[in-house]
């Protein structure tokens, strides 16, 4: 039998006739001719035809002929372009049937099927080489990245173990080989082995100390292990030598910015952006407390995994795949080509055309996300639509439910509160306005339950509009007055000028449990006219000591546990006025009217709630009028609320200076519970 091909291309691209030769196996073949220096294609065909007769002079023509077909395909594929792969791949076979137990031949031929896209024919030369040298690091090599690519398209995680398989034989064969051992990295991750993949990581830096891939696995491994100093150190070691394409990838923040910081980014100068960026993951950090920026640090883990898994270095960009991954992390569930999805692309006119079709599910974040493989050759993109923003966003509604997550400002990216290895604790904390002798005073405090030994330590941070810290502090929790048995707290406080903060309050024990807090808050400067401070919840009355020389009496106020009260107990709430106006004898005069209303919200459809309206909760007031010297009062309030059903409320207190005829108001929200809640 004869196969006949097109006529290949000579150097000047003209045409040629094709050249037929016989193979040993009884087959022929026709073999382009820039496969071959000019000559070499009669003696090649000679070669062959003697050699069918059995071995003898002949072999070495035909040997000769195999590596000169075999230098050839080197040099055409040296080219990269498709044309000259296609007739280095010619060359190759034809090399291969003249000496087919030339395993330099046929792994040349296997890893060029592989770059092709032929991964079953890559397969079968990889175990022929396999087969014929069981110690071939080169083949078992090459199955791994036949069976990775294979897993990457289909998910088949039986795939995804034959891959790591081979890695690991490559990388026992060959030790001092770094690649073989950075590939196994991103697939023992995969299979949730973080242990091996980590010592992997390990096994390839130091094969090649200096690569910056090394370093890339080192780190975001050791972040996945918890190690999180080292994960930050070795990230920013290797940023600076990698390849400048790969480097952008962990510098963009445009898959999880939003719009707006996206656009301010790119009309920054250089030394601008690098202030905008750090402003941008400081705001974003879900531990202002702690030294390292966690969001960061797993944006970067994730950007790591992507690069490793996804990035093409041909097109110098990952796909959809590596955009969903930094965003939102490895989804919960994967499936490829669904029954339930449609696997054609319709446009405005022509045909429908056919695709292959990618979910990834996050049933936490109430979100699937459909790619397209819509030229079919592995890479995904987002499905397009002219009326429709098919953004992937996950629902507000389950957000609302995860205070394990932060998500980034403009919804397009979510992080761990804590990072991997520190695991939550509950934890209860409050921010309080007060105005202090030099201006506005905030007052925080974190709450715990703990026996009265358990070794635990608190800090806060306050940073500015800049980012930049104004105030911190550090110290161990002791007894709260209102549980000293099982109850914990710190508290702390500065005065700061008038203006916008965010604060972070944190608590650690010495098991690794870790509880976060943080929020913004506004300090207003004072108006020399009746204001009021914060309503805040507390266990029974604040604690007055005695004044130190010169200065002011000192408060320890005790901040109730979750704003919770139970039993029969009385709600009792602090606050403070300031600028009352005193008259000619230095008395200034006040009401106050404090009341209580139900904060329940009826999540029923507006038709239930008009056809059956629930009864409303009555409202408790309690009120009453006073005088005192000066112009600072602080009160206490309390209010019996036992008779309340279980649910959430506000207190609203209205105060009025009956010496200048002005009003201002607070509020606060509490639980009301027949019992104390698990945990409390």
């Amino acid at each position: 039998m004869v196969a006949e091909g097109p006529g290949c291309r000579q150097g000047d691209g003209s045409e040629s006739w094709p050249l037929t030769v016989p193979r040993t196996d009884g087959d022929t073949r026709s073999v382009r001719q820039s496969c071959l220096r000019p000559g070499h294609a009669a003696a090649l065909a000679l070669a062959l035809l003697v050699a069918r007769a059995g071995p003898g002079p002949a072999w070495a023509d035909r040997a000769g002929e195999a590596e000169a077909l075999h230098r050839r395909a080197l040099e055409l594929d040296a080219r990269g372009s498709i044309d000259a792969r296609r007739d280095a791949m010619r060359c190759l076979e034809q090399a291969t049937a003249l000496d087919p137990d030339h395993l330099e031949y046929q792994l040349a031929l296997g890893r060029l099927y592989y770059r092709i896209g032929f991964l079953k024919e890559a397969r079968k030369r990889f175990e022929r080489i396999e087969k014929a040298d069981g110690r071939s690091a080169d083949a078992q090599f090459g199955l791994g990245q036949v069976w990775r690519r294979d897993w990457l398209k289909y998910l088949d995680r039986a795939s995804l173990g034959r891959s790591v398989a081979h890695f690991s034989a490559a990388a026992r064969l060959r030790p001092g080989d770094s690649e073989s051992w950075l590939q196994l990295v991103p697939m023992l991750y995969e299979q949730d082995s973080l242990a091996a993949a980590g010592a992997a990581a390990e096994r390839a830096l130091a094969a090649a100390p200096k690569r910056p891939e090394a370093r890339l696995a080192v780190a975001y491994t050791s972040f996945r292990l918890g190690r999180i100093e080292r994960a930050e150190s070795t990230f920013v070691a290797a940023f600076p030598d990698l390849p400048r394409a790969a480097r952008e990838r962990f510098e963009d923040i445009g898959p999880v910015a939003s719009e707006q910081d996206t656009a301010t980014l790119r009309r920054l100068q250089p030394a601008q952006r690098a202030e905008f960026l750090r402003r941008f993951w400081r705001e974003h950090d879900p531990d202002l407390a702690s030294r390292e920026n966690e969001a960061q640090l797993e944006y970067w883990s994730r950007v790591a995994q992507a690069y490793f898994l996804f990035f093409d270095a041909r097109r110098r960009q990952w796909d959809e795949r590596g955009e969903m991954y930094v965003r939102y992390g490895a989804p919960e569930r994967a499936d490829y080509n669904p029954l339930s999805v449609s696997k054609v692309q319709l446009f405005a006119t022509g045909p429908a055309y056919p695709v292959n079709v990618l979910v990834w599910s996050y049933p936490g974040l109430g979100m699937e996300v459909q790619m397209q493989d819509r030229v079919l050759t592995e890479h995904y993109m987002r499905p397009t639509s002219m009326d429709a923003d098919l953004d992937p966003r996950p629902d507000p509604a389950a957000l609302a439910r995860r205070d394990d997550l932060l998500v980034s400002r403009g919804g397009r990216g979510v992080f761990p509160m804590l990072p991997p290895g520190a695991q939550p604790r509950k934890v209860d904390a409050v921010l309080a306005r007060f105005s202090g002798e030099r201006g506005p005073r905030l007052f925080g405090q974190i709450q715990t339950g703990g026996a009265p030994d358990e070794a635990l330590v608190a800090e806060w941070v306050v940073l500015d509009t800049a980012m930049a810290e104004v105030a911190r502090a550090r110290r161990e929790p002791g007894a709260s007055p209102c549980d000293p048995a099982a109850v914990r707290s710190a508290d702390f406080a500065a005065e700061l000028p008038p203006g916008r903060y965010q604060v972070g309050l944190t608590l650690r024990d010495s098991a690794g449990h870790r509880g976060v807090f943080r929020s913004e808050v506004d300090l207003s400067a004072p108006l020399a006219t009746l204001t009021l401070s914060d309503a805040v919840a507390t266990c029974g009355r604040p604690e007055v000591t005695a004044p130190a020389p010169g200065g002011a009496p000192a408060l320890r106020i005790e901040i109730l546990p979750g704003a919770e009260v139970s039993g029969a107990g009385p709600l009792t709430v602090y606050f403070e006025m300031y600028d009352l106006r005193a008259d000619e004898t230095g008395t200034s005069r006040f009401e106050y009217e404090a009341t209580v209303r139900s904060a329940e919200k009826d999540s029923r459809i507006w038709i239930q709630r008009l056809l059956a309206p629930r009864p409303r909760i009555p409202a408790i007031s309690a009120g009453r009028r006073e005088e005192q010297p000066g112009s600072l009062r602080r009160q206490v309030v309390s209010i019996p609320v036992g008779e309340l059903a279980d649910g959430r409320y506000r207190l609203d207190i209205r105060v009025r200076d009956l010496n200048a005829g002005t009003d201002a108001t607070t509020n606060v929200s509490f639980v009301k519970r027949t019992r104390p809640s698990v945990g409390s």
